[in-house]
């Protein structure tokens, strides 16, 4: 049988920044301090417990079971007493033998093993060590995540928004100065390092990620980030890029290179302003909006989904398909191809080829919304 040869990956052969690695390399160094101590201890004792079955002249296993119980309450000072039959004419001896080796043991082995290992556990910043260590473990088991790529203001906002819907996400921060804030932020999974190199977005599971958020105050960073990210996962429609721009023309080139949405803040900023000059705001309806809009009420949610020609639903009226009783979620708006929006659509509403529905519900009725129309694709029949 021919062996197949493994596929190679199209963005190289870099391998993914391993971060639990690192820190287990860590970790096996702090132990590997305390290999002196512990060979000197174990030393020492074996040779206690062969001095004493020479001297005793016995070497049955409850002889050496004793001898060590001997030798280790011997050199650990804890007490002395011999604990078991002795022979009269070797009980001088086995005493003799006790006040050397613990003359000899207090110095070398007691408090040599005794100071290194605290002077080792002090200095090692080992519950640090072990903390990362668990974060990275749990991070690698990470699925359907977003990568956030830069700790500033847009991205706490973005991060708490996130949280509050229970969406997983890892933050690269370039800046060592800020781990401190990140940390107190309550940042479940983070790296320190670079979000530009390949190495450091495969670390960060970005094979398993559903997208990229980049927000740098500098538009090359997030260039360069939207470039990486698109050389490990080219399908803009299975894997999102989103960021920020400090301009309309900055924003153009993101999105030239893979980005699939780029905001500009300003620009949104003064969008948002004139609305409110151009509508005055109502209390309730306008606070209502934008906190479905930007994700802040967590009890309702609006989403968009996409008729195409693999739908079986094409032809048929919204009140056929029975959508709203099945999921509980509401078709509140249709775009249609050419553009043209239908405002609260009747039941007696046609769904065409490329309609794009909007539905509003809970949460957990849009999830079944998706599931319901993703269940009437047609499947293709391979024909032979």
């Amino acid at each position: 049988m021919k062996k197949r040869k493994k596929k190679k990956k199209h963005y190289g052969n870099v391998r993914p920044k391993n971060y639990r690695a690192i820190y287990e390399e860590k970790f096996y160094d702090i132990l590997f301090q305390l290999r002196y101590p512990l060979m000197t201890v174990i030393f020492f004792t074996t040779m206690g417990v062969l001095i004493l079955m020479i001297l005793n002249n016995r070497s049955d296993g409850e002889s050496v079971l004793n001898y060590f119980f001997h030798t280790v309450i011997t050199f650990s000072t804890v007490g002395y007493t011999e604990g078991y039959q002795t022979d009269p004419q070797h009980l001088m001896l086995n005493r003799f033998f006790a006040t050397i080796f613990i003359i000899v043991a207090i110095p070398f082995v007691y408090m040599y093993g005794l100071v290194t290992t605290v002077n080792v556990f002090m200095n090692s910043n080992i519950d640090e060590i072990y903390r990362y260590w668990r974060m990275y473990k749990a991070m690698e088991k990470l699925k359907g995540h977003y990568i956030i790529c830069r700790f500033n203001g847009i991205t706490k906002e973005l991060m708490k928004n996130l949280k509050r819907r229970g969406i997983k996400y890892v933050l690269i921060e370039p800046d060592a100065s800020l781990e401190k804030e990140i940390r107190e932020f309550g940042v479940e999974y983070y790296v320190i390092d670079e979000p530009h190199k390949r190495s450091v977005l495969l670390g960060v599971g970005i094979e398993q990620a559903k997208g990229v958020i980049t927000a740098f105050e500098d538009n090359t960073q997030d260039l360069s980030v939207i470039v990486t990210a698109r050389l490990i996962r080219p399908d803009k429609d299975s894997f999102m890029v989103f960021a920020t721009a400090t301009t309309e023309g900055a924003a153009e080139k993101m999105k030239l290179l893979g980005a699939n949405e780029v905001i500009v803040p300003d620009v949104s900023v003064g969008r948002r302003m004139t609305s409110f000059v151009l509508h005055p705001p109502s209390p309730v309806l306008s606070g209502f909006l934008e906190k479905i809009a930007y994700g802040e009420r967590t009890d309702i949610d609006i989403i968009e989904i996409s008729i195409g020609e693999d739908s079986d639903l094409v032809g048929k009226k919204l009140k056929d398909i029975k959508m709203r009783q099945e999921t509980g979620a509401t078709v509140v708006a249709i775009i249609r191809a050419d553009g043209k929006m239908k405002i609260a659509p009747s039941g007696e509403t046609e769904i065409k080829k490329g309609d794009s529905l909007i539905v509003l519900g809970h949460p957990k009725a849009l999830r079944r919304a998706e599931e319901f129309f993703k269940h009437h694709k047609i499947e293709e029949v391979e024909t032979v």
